[in-house]
């Protein structure tokens, strides 16, 4: 019986800088979502209004994405696991569907 061997993993360091690239790419949209989340569980920013709360958990479903995926993309690369690639690849698509969706409509 023959035994198919694991991929042998690679250097961490690999997987941290990957991390920390991820993190700076997607700086300024994490800060806008965390604006997200500050004026619509707050309702202000120059001037109040009524809460939003569903706009402030779009926010930060978003930034809590955004924050994952580089993790999940590290994590993949490190153990050489494609079942971490599909997860890091929902991620991005869970990021740029909306995006585009909003700038197919006009939005952006």
């Amino acid at each position: 019986m023959t035994e198919i061997a694991a991929p042998a993993r690679r250097p961490v360091w690999w997987g941290l800088v990957l991390v920390i690239g991820g993190w700076a790419a997607l700086g300024l949209p994490m800060f806008w979502a965390l604006l997200v989340v500050y004026i619509g569980f707050t309702g202000c920013l120059l001037e109040c209004a009524a809460p939003d709360p569903a706009t402030g958990f779009f926010g930060l479903s978003a930034l809590a994405i955004m924050i994952a995926a580089p993790v999940l993309a590290g994590i993949a690369l490190v153990r050489r696991s494609r079942a971490w690639w599909i997860a890091t690849a929902c991620l991005l698509a869970l990021i740029l569907l909306p995006l585009a969706y909003g700038t197919v409509i006009g939005a952006f």
